[in-house]
């Protein structure tokens, strides 16, 4: 009895030095060679049929699952693969981003994209490596700052992305109604556009509420852009009224769609002061101050917009921006990662920016709590804005003017010991004052995958 109770003591004492970055994502493998040693393991829950917690979940020992409702964290008996169809897409598409696509293989592109079987394994392929691949990003060890260790950075798994049957994860349909009053049917599209924000927001809640309660760093590679709902209320309207809707009146209602989907969303967020929610800009190159990207415009000293750079030389060619709405640029371009059966993958994406950008301020953290710097989460993220490596390029593109400087971050923490934050900041960017950068420039090297919707 007297060992348990040590046993116990120890296990609580790890978890006390490390910290915690929540993936919230379509499933992670956690027993990726590269993942399963920083693995969250709640030690106050036991697999017994019981909520040991009382937390609302039963047996959530690695996490949660919003789409089944249950702790499976990853389906392992999913058979999917990524075939040779599939990664001549993704090069192809890369490449027409590019400019470089030549007409053969602009033909060959358009065939493919038609393929009806090849985009349902497309998805298929994106729904299982994506988690885990944007997990072996957050969770990576490399370049630890030399308080730390490999150990002291935990993840857990929280899947919340995917094509759910029942529960809270399931979207509300739309069905026309039969009738030829035009209030009726306007009434009717109004009703389940209440119903469709109800859902997503009720969503949200769920998962951030579950992550911040596990971990001090959120990562939520997903998003929701305006042209996927302005697309929805065309769509709608056209089975409704048999009509379209004109792009002037369909933008207006998708902005106002947006901004109330923000603001109730902010408010969710603004109720974890302590948590620091890391989210991906998106992948369309818009201007997210006009093309609202949701929950990345949300705009709190507890979240970050995470663009995607090439490398630490300029923005990704994909990469969504905006003065008001992007914080900050990471590498995102060829980023070798984990994905599951043991595998490496490079892709591109702001999903993969958003996850280097969580690994660093959970590094951070854990840095901080080894120095014994009381930092508040708000601080860090001035940290990480104000250290940037500012580019004149990204001047108009991201509030921070810059490109996220990891050595910069960890030097400023050192300094918190002696200095304030304002000049701990001041003498980080004079010890660093440059960057090594990449010397060519990547083209196809990584897969640009689309970003998965919430």
């Amino acid at each position: 009895m007297k060992l348990l109770a040590l046993t116990f003591f120890f296990l609580i004492s790890i978890n006390t030095l490390s910290s915690t970055v929540a993936i919230l994502d379509n499933g992670v493998d956690y027993t990726h060679q590269d993942l399963s040693n920083n693995i969250y393991r709640n030690i106050h829950e036991l697999e017994n049929g019981r909520d040991d917690d009382r937390n609302g979940y039963i047996d959530d020992i690695l996490g949660w699952n919003f789409v089944k409702m249950n702790n499976e964290v990853f389906d392992f008996t999913r058979e999917v693969y990524l075939t040779r169809k599939i990664e001549r897409y993704y090069i192809l598409r890369a490449k027409k981003s590019l400019g470089t696509i030549s007409e053969e293989e602009t033909k060959e592109y358009n065939e493919l994209k038609k393929d009806k079987e090849l985009k349902k394994k497309r998805s298929e392929f994106v729904s299982w490596m994506h988690g885990t691949h944007v997990a072996g990003i957050a969770a990576n060890t490399d370049s630890l700052p030399e308080e730390i260790s490999s150990s002291d950075i935990e993840l857990v798994s929280i899947t919340y992305l995917g094509s759910a049957e029942f529960g809270p994860a399931l979207a509300p349909s739309f069905e026309r109604i039969n009738s030829n009053n035009v209030s009726e049917q306007k009434k009717h599209l109004k009703k389940y556009w209440i119903s469709f924000l109800k859902w997503q927001l009720n969503k949200f809640k769920l998962g951030v509420d579950y992550a911040a309660s596990k971990a001090s760093v959120v990562n939520g590679s997903f998003g929701q852009s305006f042209e996927g709902i302005q697309s929805r209320i065309k769509s709608y309207y056209k089975k409704q009224f048999n009509e379209d809707l004109s792009d002037k009146v369909s933008f207006q209602q998708t902005k106002d769609f947006m901004e109330e989907l923000i603001k109730e969303s902010t408010k969710i967020l603004k109720k974890h002061s302590n948590t620091l929610f890391i989210f991906s800009a998106g992948n369309k190159n818009n201007d997210s101050d006009i093309y609202i990207h949701f929950p990345s415009a949300i705009r709190l000293e507890n979240s970050l917009s995470i663009g995607a750079s090439f490398d630490y030389m300029e923005m990704a060619y994909f990469s969504n921006f905006g003065k008001k709405t992007v914080d900050i640029f990471a590498p995102g371009m060829a980023i070798k990662s984990t994905i599951p059966r043991q595998e490496y993958l490079r892709t591109n994406g702001t999903s993969q920016a958003a996850p280097f950008v969580s690994n660093i301020a959970v590094k951070a953290l854990s840095q901080a709590k080894r120095l014994n710097i009381k930092l508040k989460i708000n601080e860090l993220k001035r940290i990480i804005l104000e250290t940037s490596l500012k580019l004149e390029d990204l001047k108009l593109k991201s509030v921070s003017e810059g490109i996220i400087f990891p050595e910069r971050i960890y030097q400023a923490i050192r300094y918190l010991k002696k200095y304030t934050v304002s000049e701990a900041i001041s003498k980080s960017k004079i010890k660093y004052p440059t960057k090594a950068v990449a010397t060519k420039k990547l083209n196809t090297d990584g897969l640009l995958l689309e970003l998965p919707t919430n």
